[in-house]
């Protein structure tokens, strides 16, 4: 019998989950990794965010971002004093991250260093098309960048969408670092446990800011997410279709409400603009929750310039979102009124 409690796990994480990592992403993601070298197990993908940021980017460096996006990389960016370089994206597009838009960054930001691609993203639900990615990766391969990548909503497409890692594509391989975490694809958000991987040269930095920081992760949580990744993956099919279903409730709702969004091509959010309302997402927020107990998350969580968007989650039961999207209904009737 294995006492996991009396173990010391090693700073990158033990040996038969870097396994069995270096397998799934061999399998879902194309990316082909050394689980001796080029993988680091990480307390949930939090950490995750901040080691890759920290091994890749110093104070003055630049990160070309698309906006709008996840918080914990500007708070990161904060900490190595970098700069964030934001690069628009806009509903009409489905939030699409434009080549072109990114080259135009580079070209005003010297400063660049780094290009965070997020898909599918966080608050938008956009996913980065492989055309895209493919140009993406050229470019960055042009300019030097390193590619921060976090693919942590990669088994939740709908609509036929196609998820394509940088890291798959030949030359994003040698400068791309790759998260992932449990707590998504297997629900397991409170046993913090997640994933690095990328070429052995910057994943030894990864391995040596992780063992500053942190430390090998819990052996409990190891062998949990070893049981999810090597058992039966039936249930995470199953969750992608009763989030597809989810989806549409708040879509309907929406096309009802005349909000303006993003099609949520992944992951588990939808980023709305509002301002049809005629307050702002704040407000209208506010009001949800104090007349109606709906909670939605107003899009200045993700800076000021979002005033008028709001995200809403699909991950309530369908009943409960359903009534949820009935009750936001007689709060956008009433303001509008």
């Amino acid at each position: 019998m294995v006492h996991a409690s009396s173990e010391r796990p090693p700073v990158e994480g033990l040996p038969a989950l870097r396994r069995a990592i270096a397998e799934r992403v061999r399998r879902f993601n194309g990316i082909e990794v050394d689980p001796d070298r080029e993988v680091v197990v990480t307390n949930g993908g939090q950490e995750a965010i901040f080691l890759m940021v920290v091994a890749t980017l110093g104070e003055g460096d630049g990160l070309i971002v698309p906006d709008p996006n996840y918080n914990t990389y500007l708070d990161a960016l904060r900490f190595v004093r970098g700069e964030r370089i934001a690069v628009p994206t806009f509903a009409r597009e489905s939030f699409r991250t434009d080549p072109e838009r990114v080259r135009t960054a580079l070209d005003a930001n010297p400063s660049a260093r780094g290009l965070l691609l997020v898909s599918p993203g966080n608050p938008t639900a956009s996913v980065v098309a492989p055309d895209d990615v493919r140009a993406l990766v050229a470019l960055a391969a042009e300019r030097g960048l390193t590619i921060l990548a976090d693919d942590i909503y990669d088994r939740f497409l709908y609509d036929g969408a196609e998820h394509l890692s940088p890291a798959a594509v030949r030359d994003g391989a040698p400068r791309t670092l790759t998260l992932n975490a449990f707590s998504k694809a297997f629900a397991m958000t409170g046993w913090r446990a997640g994933w690095v991987v990328g070429p052995a040269d910057l994943m030894a930095r990864v391995r040596e800011v992780k063992a500053a920081v942190s430390g090998g992760c819990s052996v409990v949580s190891q062998y949990a997410a070893l049981a999810a990744l090597t058992g039966p993956q039936d249930s995470v099919d199953e969750m992608r279709k009763v989030l597809a279903r989810r989806r549409r409730i708040v879509m309907d709702a929406f096309d009802e409400m005349g909000f303006v969004y993003g099609v949520p091509q992944g992951g588990q959010f939808i980023f709305a603009d509002v301002s049809i309302v005629g307050v702002s997402a704040l407000e209208l927020a506010l009001r949800a929750i104090e007349e109606e107990h709906v909670v939605i998350a107003p899009g200045t969580s993700f800076g000021e310039q979002w005033a008028n968007y709001v995200r809403v989650t699909f991950l309530q039961p369908e009943d409960v979102l359903a009534e949820a999207m009935e009750r936001l209904k007689r709060v956008v009737a009433r303001l509008r009124a």
